[in-house]
């Protein structure tokens, strides 16, 4: 984290995760779906942060990164602080397994989606930067 006038900046990262049956990996958190993410840890990498985070937050096990995904920025106020976060991604796979919802994250739901339904999700209710994200996913020859 460090201060660049007027924002705070704030690394994280996540996944986009598939698994053999072309489910992907989606949270429910605070009434809007998402992907699993989080801020980076002192000294860690993108990489490391991504991995950790997408474990932490659904319990998913043997995770494999397979290729990095277009960054994400978004801003927020905390506490009075204006944050800028900027999200490091990453496609990753995993097999099908039982997820557990880190619930002291305010994740309701961790959820194998199938592929064909993600979208209509994203754009039902979620963030604006997640549809982009989820297309670049889809189209990664469109270079996002």
């Amino acid at each position: 984290m460090c201060k660049t006038q007027p924002y705070t900046i704030i690394e994280a990262g996540g996944g986009i995760v598939e698994n053999e049956f072309g489910e992907i990996l989606m949270i429910f958190r605070r009434d809007k779906w998402d992907f699993p993410k989080g801020k980076a840890e002192p000294d860690e990498t993108h990489e490391q942060t991504a991995l950790r985070e997408v474990e932490e937050e659904t319990g998913v096990q043997q995770l494999a990164i397979t290729e990095a995904l277009p960054d994400t920025q978004h801003t927020y106020t905390l506490n009075g602080t204006e944050i800028l976060k900027i999200t490091h991604w990453y496609r990753m796979r995993a097999h099908k397994q039982e997820l557990v919802p880190q619930t002291e994250e305010d994740i309701a739901q961790a959820l194998w989606i199938h592929k064909e339904f993600v979208g209509a999700l994203l754009t039902a209710n979620s963030f604006p930067t997640l549809i982009t994200l989820w297309e670049a996913y889809l189209y990664p020859s469109l270079n996002y």
